[in-house]
């Protein structure tokens, strides 16, 4: 009977590695992409109340750092960008 285990193969020392990057990518790919969605809905509306744009995109990354804000962040913008284009 063969032994369909990954545990004594060739690659089993890279399986922690393989999970950490997959942990790392889960949480760094939505502070990128609120990296661009955070500036732009920030500042988006302090433009509209009459401020100064101040966010810059490392700013952006900070914020979605927080569980749950990276996502959110893309929802916010879409929502920022369709209520632009009637106010």
């Amino acid at each position: 009977m063969k032994n369909y285990s990954n545990s004594s193969g060739i690659f089993a020392p890279f399986g922690g590695l393989v999970v950490l990057g997959f942990f790392l990518f889960f949480i760094f790919l939505p502070s990128i992409i609120g990296a661009f969605a955070v500036p732009y809905t920030i500042n988006t509306w302090l433009v509209f109340v009459g401020k100064q744009p101040a966010v810059v995109w490392w700013m952006g990354l900070l914020i979605c750092l927080i569980p749950g804000a990276g996502y959110l962040s893309v929802l916010t913008s879409i929502i920022t960008w369709i209520l632009m284009l009637f106010l």
